[in-house]
């Protein structure tokens, strides 16, 4: 996050993880981004959002942009997840990391904002 030191104490991660949490639903509330079926948890230096509903993760890519990518789990399986940002106006809280994770059957058709995006990304790793 920043430009702060490692945080060494318990108090002092747990206020990152605060003010993460806080960048996260503002966000959220600002741009009136999806919070039902949603389970987001704040770490030092992100938050991980899963959803059960890839609209959730659509309505973040149309939003805030981002890089989706793939990863084949077991049991035919494909979590497809967004690395994007938060939104901020505030110098006291900058930008955090924000990954949306769905887990879909591998077999399901997903949105073509969502096929394109994820080809966009392995494009660039290729590349």
């Amino acid at each position: 996050m920043g430009t702060q030191s490692t945080p060494t104490s318990f108090m002092e991660r747990q206020t990152i993880r605060e003010q993460n949490e806080f960048s996260y639903r503002s966000t959220c509330e600002y741009y009136n981004l999806p919070q039902a079926h949603v389970a987001a948890r704040a770490t030092e230096s992100s938050v991980l959002a899963s959803a059960t509903d890839m609209d959730v993760l659509a309505e973040w890519l149309f939003v805030m942009g981002g890089r989706v990518t793939t990863v084949q789990l077991p049991s035919g399986q494909t979590a497809y997840t967004l690395a994007t940002t938060t939104w901020t106006d505030s110098p006291k809280y900058p930008r955090v990391p924000v990954f949306v994770t769905v887990v879909v059957a591998s077999d399901e058709p997903v949105m073509c904002e969502i096929a394109e995006a994820t080809r966009t990304a392995r494009k660039a790793v290729a590349a």
